[in-house]
Order: structure tokens, then sequence, then C-alpha cells
């Protein structure tokens, strides 16, 4: 018997307190720093921003955590019905629904594929939820339902609206088969199987004139699904029946999705973003362009390759530390909750991580160099309140270039031989 499980969930971008935490101008990291230049053999292996077309190619990916969508793999393809028998079934043999999600559990990232290349002053992520949000703050609190669950839900089912399905002209943003209103899709999509494993099967889903009426589609989902008289299954998922909205996630794990950690998956999502803003029936939405947050930016060292890693990412900088990859350093900037997009590389040759506020300087690096594009990895502040440093070792393999936001470690590295690039980006 086929099980379907959700494989979609989010990156956690860290705890969003601010810390004052300073690292950089104790000797113990400038060293550390400094004697990885001595160690590692010359060899030029890097540009600086003028000539990074010499960096060595890379072809695997990364240790950390993947940030880079595979959408060559994931994202689903409409396909003609002749083709194969299409699965027109709504719900599997357990009475869960069944759905295309466009992106796997590991590959799912905060930064919205459809925006990847943009280059706006508002938060990617805000963008999608404010498309969404006003339709799903008036359908939920019409129908006893918390419209934060229901923002969550459509985030994490379409990949921030980046799945085809979810697109223009199919606006399914939850990824539900059959049909609606005779209006229906015919995709690939991935599934799982105790007896097969992941395979790929076509299918028909959805199709509706707008995000409006997917979203309304979901409230009679939660309000109407029901297999006994009387008994309504998403019933434990209504604002009545609850105390709050981690209750109402929690009751949808195992039943609107199997995997066990869809609840804490939708839960994180709620609270990076302030979703709860949108449950309350009465009130001014806040300013989706007025940073409410800021967001720690944690460093790590690696003594193996000289690296210095930088993260957004809280679970990821846990997992790196558990896993003995290197020593944390602790937080070396807040960045802005929105900005200009600082992009993330990887060189696994090098096994080497690269930043940049420049996207020229990422297509020279992927299209001529073959470095994996890892996605937007934070944002910088337009105000240009903190400047964050770059400098470049031409003597070093890996970690070659190093940021920083405090000028006596830039002092000290430039005595030793490492050349200043100018500001790579600002943080708050």
């Amino acid at each position: 018997m086929r099980i379907k499980g959700i494989i979609c969930s989010v990156i956690i971008l860290g705890s969003l307190s601010t810390s004052g935490i300073k690292v950089y101008a104790e000797d113990s990291t400038i060293s550390e720093v400094i004697s990885s230049s001595e160690v590692q053999e010359s060899t030029t292996t890097a540009a600086t921003s003028s000539s990074s077309e010499t960096l060595i190619e890379a072809q695997e990916t990364t240790e950390p955590i993947q940030t880079e969508e595979k959408n060559s793999a994931n994202e689903s393809s409409e396909v003609k019905e002749e083709d194969s028998v299409v699965d027109e079934a709504e719900y599997d043999s357990l009475g869960n629904l069944q759905f295309h999600h466009p992106v796997r559990f590991e590959d799912f990232t905060l930064d919205p594929p459809a925006f990847r290349a943009a280059r706006s002053t508002l938060s990617t992520q805000q963008t999608f939820i404010n498309q969404i949000a006003s339709s799903a703050k008036t359908l939920a609190n019409a129908n006893n339902l918390y419209a934060s669950v229901m923002i969550a839900q459509a985030i994490v089912e379409s990949g921030w609206g980046g799945s085809t399905l979810s697109k223009v002209p199919n606006h399914n943003l939850f990824g539900i088969k059959g049909e609606y209103n005779g209006q229906s899709v015919t995709m690939k999509t991935q599934e799982w199987s105790a007896e097969q494993g992941w395979h790929y099967i076509n299918a028909k889903f959805r199709k509706y004139p707008s995000f409006k009426e997917s979203l309304n589609d979901n409230v009679t989902i939660l309000k109407k699904t029901s297999f006994s008289p009387g008994i309504y299954f998403y019933s434990g998922a209504w604002k009545s029946n609850t105390k709050s909205y981690k209750d109402a996630t929690a009751w949808l794990t195992g039943k609107y999705a199997t995997a066990p950690n869809y609840g804490s998956t939708l839960n994180t999502v709620i609270a990076n973003y302030n979703l709860t803003q949108y449950d309350s029936a009465g009130g001014s939405t806040p300013n989706p362009t007025t940073p409410s947050k800021n967001i720690p930016m944690y460093r790590l060292y690696n003594p193996n390759n000289y690296e210095h890693f930088y993260t957004a990412n809280l679970s990821e900088k846990n997992h790196l530390v558990k896993i003995g990859w290197g020593k944390y350093e602790g937080i070396a900037w807040n960045a802005p909750s929105t900005g200009a997009s600082v992009y993330r590389l990887y060189n696994s040759t090098l096994r080497d991580h690269h930043y940049t506020l420049d996207w020229n300087e990422v297509k020279v690096l992927t299209t001529k160099h073959k470095w994996t594009y890892e996605g937007v990895a934070w944002y910088s502040d337009n105000n240009k309140s903190v400047k964050i440093h770059r400098l470049f070792n031409p003597n070093l393999k890996s970690g070659s270039h190093h940021y920083t936001k405090d000028q006596n470690e830039v002092n000290v590295l430039k005595t030793r031989g490492w050349k200043y690039e100018g500001v790579g980006w600002y943080a708050k």
C-alpha cells in the first residue's frame, strides 16, 4: 500500500534576536585566518572581484545544507494524457490528500525560485506573501480557520509560488489532485511508495482561475472533508477547537500530510514571517517593506581547509558543529530581513563557498567555471548602516575570500598579504 508523504520543508533562518557577541578582534580568531595563508601551498585559485574568471571549476555538491533547488529533477512538467495512466485520485487508501510537491525536503529553500534573479528592495519572500495574504485572511477569518496556517501551507506546498503547478494558468497553491469546476492539468509528479521508493507518475491536478479560488478550495477541504457522518477530518485545525495555530498545525500533521515534521515546518514559516498578524480580523497590515527583524549571521571556521563559513540558517550551523565540520566563532553580523540579495556559491573541487552581491560575478562563476549557485544567502542593508569588508588571498586554495565587519581584522590581514577588495555588502 502506497503511503503518500509530504516532502517539503524549510531552511530555518535562525533565531531572529539580535546579538552583541563580537569575535573578530580576538587574537585566536585573527590568528586562525592568518595561519591559513602560511599553511596552504601557494596556488592562485581565485580571482579578485575584477578577475573572478580564473576560479577553478567545480562539479560536485556542497557539504553544508544545500539551498539550490534542483528544478530540473523536481519541477513537474506538463505531459500528454495518452502517454500513460493518469492518477486522478484525490485521497490515498489511508484517507490522506494526495499532493504534488515541487521541492524535495533536502532541496527546499526560503529563497523563492521565481524571484531568484530579481534585485528588489522588497523581500522576495514577502512578495509572495503579499499576493495571497489578503484573500487568505478574509477566507480564514470567515471560516473559523487560521490565515497564518493557510499562508504557511501555500508557501510550503508551492515552493514559494515557484512550482509550475502554482503559476499561471494553473494557480494550484496546494498541489491538490483532481478537478476544479471541470478544469484540470495533467503533469508529471514525484511519488513515494514502500515498493518502488521515489518514482514519477502522471497525475491530474486541479486548475484554478486565480490564487483566491485555490485558497478557497483549501478552506473547503479543511471544513468539509468527512469520512463518517458528522465527523470532520480536519476539525482539530479549526480556531474554535484550538488554543493557537500550533494546535492546528499539530492536528494537520499525519492527516493533511504524513511527514512527522510537517507541523514544525509550518510553525517555522509562521514564526519567521510573523504570519499570525493575518489571524486577527481587525487591524491594519504592517508595511512589508519595513524590516521588523534582524537576522543573525553565524560564522564558523574549518581548520582542515581554512574556510570561514557564514550562514543565516541556525539548523545548518548546528549541524556543521555537530558533525565536527568546524568551530563556531559567534555571530558575524546582523543582516536585515529585506534588501539587496547576497548570493551564495560553492566550489566542490576547492570545497569552498563564495558570497557576492554582484549577479554578474555569479553568472561568470557558474557559466564559465561551473561553480554551483546555492541561492540567496541573506540580504544587504539598503541603508548601508554597517560595512562588511571583503578581502582576497591569492595564496589560498580554499577560504581565499574573507568577510568581516571588523576594521581591526581587516588591517591585520592586510599586513599579512591579504588584498582588500572593498565593501562586499552592508549589515544592520
